[in-house]
């Protein structure tokens, strides 16, 4: 990877310095936790920064580098910047509506709702139930599926614009050196419908390959109600895995709308595989009921109180757990603030019950 990376380098810098760039921050957040470590208060905080550089059309170049939940509060070991990719591409290709890319490092995200706020420019409707606030104590669960390594790419909107599809070709980081995937992306902007799917496969992994699908489903119904879905398999063996309902990653969030009051039902069964990697999570359950007061759209302030069941038969002890979080957001001048208390009700320890988070995100 590193001696891609340093070839790769010169060739995104080239037009970078030579023409115009675009510098800009699309993810920088901060995540304060605080809880009762052995009788004494504790204060952990994660970040997560990235910064694209990006330049020229013709002959584009992109550069991604950041932190990715990172403990950032221990002077003694701060983190440092990481690279997260680099690409270079040729757009329009032949004069035709293609673009040919060759990359390396994380690239996209599959399944996780955020091609149609970057890519098309719409509101967002990622899952409530998505980053490392819900899932502080396991696995951060982001879409379904990630492009990791080295590798080109072929892109097109097909001269539309509710449309873009992409094919990937690629050595897997996270499979290791000398394994190759190869992934087909698409989403489809469609007004109140948005639909992105993907389907994948990995070789020389086992005797007959690996293989991977997926779908997100977003519908507006009315001004009242809408739904989202996440159905897809992460990682299937068909030598080793027999083909059953622990394999699937499936997310399924029903959202009602009356005027300021929300009321947002999450319902998350877990995967065996995620990236590639045994999860030790799989047929585990989430269901988190959400009621909402507010909306950032008409109003800077929301608040409301959400309760989470949770259920893992693969755990020895506290296969279930409930939490209880009033909480509070604020949008101030481009920046969403975020503060709740998560109240453990069960099982039940009065040293361990009460936990606190302050959030902050925003992009520039």
């Amino acid at each position: 990877m590193k001696k891609h990376f340093v070839s790769l380098f010169f060739f995104i810098l080239l037009p970078v310095f030579c023409f115009s760039a675009d510098i800009f921050v699309p993810t920088l957040e901060l995540l304060s936790r605080m809880y009762s470590d052995s009788g004494v208060f504790t204060m952990q905080t994660n970040g997560s920064f990235e910064m694209n550089i990006e330049g020229g059309y013709k002959f584009g170049g992109k550069l991604k580098i950041g932190i990715e939940n990172a403990v950032v509060d221990d002077i003694n070991d701060l983190p440092a910047l990481e690279f997260h990719a680099a690409e270079v591409s040729i757009n329009d290709l032949f004069d035709l509506p293609f673009s040919i890319s060759y990359y390396t490092g994380i690239i996209d995200d599959f399944c996780s709702g955020d091609i149609f706020h970057t890519y098309f420019g719409t509101g967002i409707i990622e899952p409530n139930l998505s980053g490392y606030m819900a899932f502080s104590d396991g696995i951060n669960y982001d879409g379904l599926h990630s492009v990791a390594g080295t590798g080109i790419s072929l892109s097109s909107n097909f001269g539309t614009d509710w449309n873009y599809t992409k094919l990937y070709v690629y050595q897997d980081a996270y499979l290791g050196s000398g394994f190759f995937s190869a992934d087909a992306n698409s989403a489809f902007n469609l007004g109140d419908l948005k639909i992105e799917g993907f389907v994948g496969a990995s070789f020389p992994v086992s005797t007959a390959g690996i293989y991977r699908a997926g779908i997100l489903l977003f519908y507006k119904a009315s001004d009242t109600g809408s739904f989202l879905a996440q159905i897809g398999i992460p990682r299937w063996d068909p030598v080793i895995d027999p083909f059953g309902i622990n394999l699937f990653y499936f997310l399924f969030e029903p959202r009602l709308n009356f005027g300021i009051f929300g009321i947002n039902l999450s319902f998350f069964w877990h995967p065996s595989y995620y990236h590639n990697i045994a999860t030790n999570e799989g047929g585990a359950i989430d269901l988190l009921l959400d009621f909402q007061v507010g909306d950032y759209e008409e109003f800077p302030v929301t608040g409301g109180l959400s309760t989470k069941l949770a259920y893992n038969a693969a755990l020895t002890t506290d296969q279930f757990k409930t939490i209880v979080s009033p909480y509070i957001g604020v949008v101030t001048s481009g920046v969403l603030w975020n503060l709740k208390l998560n109240i453990t009700v069960l099982p039940f320890d009065l040293s361990t019950m009460f936990e606190g988070y302050i959030g902050i995100k925003a992009e520039f």
